[in-house]
């Protein structure tokens, strides 16, 4: 261990990801709701994207954003790419968004 690197206590957080103190009141109202039907954000025109079904959400700290944000529990949908490994997946609220109708035709 390099003596150079200070000791993190488990017990105590850094003040960033503490829960907010006006929580639940000061936060953003969750975007979507359970039952929801979401697949991620595109990253490009060609990019197949999972898709599925909203089973829960909950309230974390999103350090890529330096800031609390909602992320969901997602049910895939059979058709997903990831449906071949997993059932469910996580994904913050930023890189959802609702499916598309489907229009019969």
């Amino acid at each position: 261990m390099s003596p150079n690197l200070p000791l993190i206590s488990l017990d105590e957080l850094p003040p960033s990801v503490r829960l907010p103190t006006d929580f639940p009141d000061g936060t953003a109202i969750p975007k979507f709701l359970y039952g929801d039907r979401l697949q991620w954000k595109p990253l490009s025109d060609i990019d197949e994207t999972d898709r599925g079904i909203v089973i829960g959400r909950f309230y974390a700290f999103a350090s890529h954003r330096c800031q609390w944000a909602w992320k969901y529990l997602i049910f895939l949908a059979p058709e997903s790419p990831s449906a071949q490994f997993c059932v469910a997946d996580t994904c913050w609220e930023e890189h959802l968004e609702p499916l598309p109708l489907e229009t019969n035709s």
